[in-house]
C-alpha cells in the first residue's frame, strides 16, 4: 500500500505539527477539526511554526509555500475521511471522547485506511475494537516531530505485523527516527 493522503484528526499543538510535517514531507494533508474556529487557530498556528522553521533554516520558502499548497481543512468528517490511506488521530486524552471519535472513523474511512492514534498514555488496544477494524490499528506516538524527531510505533496483539514496515517508512519519510515498541506499554 502507498499513503499518499493522510487526515488529521485534531488540530492541537501535536496534531497540526504533524500534519506540517506530513505536507513538508510532500503528503496531501487534511486538517480535521469540530469547529471553524480550531481550524481557524491551527491555521495561525501553523503560520507561526512555518515562520520559526525558516528563521532556524529547517524549511525555506518556497518549502513553505509548497507544504501549504498541500493542506486542506475541514469541520466535515465524512469528507476529511473520503480518500484517506492513514489517519493520524490527536484529540484530547480522554477515553470516552476518543472513542467517540474512533467509532466515527471507523463507520466513514475507506476500507484501504490505516488507522493510528498520538496518544502516550492509552493503549491502542483500548480503542482498537471500537474502530471496527482492529487489525489496522496501531499507536503512531510523535513526539516533537522538528526537534525530538520520534515517532513510537506500538501495536496492540490484533495489530497486522504487515503494518508496521508501512509505519517504520512513513516514519522515516516524515523525517523521524522509528522506534518499535514490542509490547504495549503506557505513557
Amino acid at each position: 500500500m502507498k499513503i499518499k493522503n493522510i487526515t488529521i484528526i485534531g488540530t492541537g499543538n501535536l496534531g497540526s505539527r504533524i500534519g506540517l510535517q506530513a505536507a513538508i514531507s510532500e503528503y496531501s494533508v487534511i486538517f480535521y477539526d469540530i469547529s471553524d474556529s480550531a481550524l481557524s487557530k491551527a491555521k495561525k498556528a501553523i503560520e507561526k511554526i512555518c515562520t520559526q522553521l525558516i528563521k532556524s533554516n529547517l524549511i525555506t520558502e518556497p518549502q513553505k509555500s509548497a507544504a501549504l499548497a498541500q493542506i486542506e481543512y475541514t469541520t466535515d468528517l465524512k469528507k476529511a475521511l473520503a480518500d484517506c490511506d492513514f489517519v493520524s488521530e490527536s484529540v484530547t486524552e480522554d477515553l470516552a471522547i476518543k472513542e467517540k471519535v474512533w467509532k466515527q472513523i471507523g463507520e466513514l474511512a475507506p476500507a484501504k485506511t490505516i488507522f493510528t492514534t498520538n496518544t502516550s498514555y492509552l493503549l491502542p488496544s483500548q480503542l482498537a475494537n471500537i474502530s471496527g477494524r482492529s487489525g489496522k490499528f496501531c499507536a503512531f506516538h510523535l513526539h516533537d516531530v522538528f526537534y525530538a524527531r520520534v515517532v513510537d510505533i506500538m501495536p496492540h496483539a490484533d495489530t497486522d505485523p504487515t503494518l508496521i514496515p508501512l509505519l517504520e517508512e512513513l516514519g522515516r519519510k516524515l523525517n523521524q527516527v522509528p522506534v518499535i515498541v514490542k509490547k504495549e506499554s503506557p505513557g
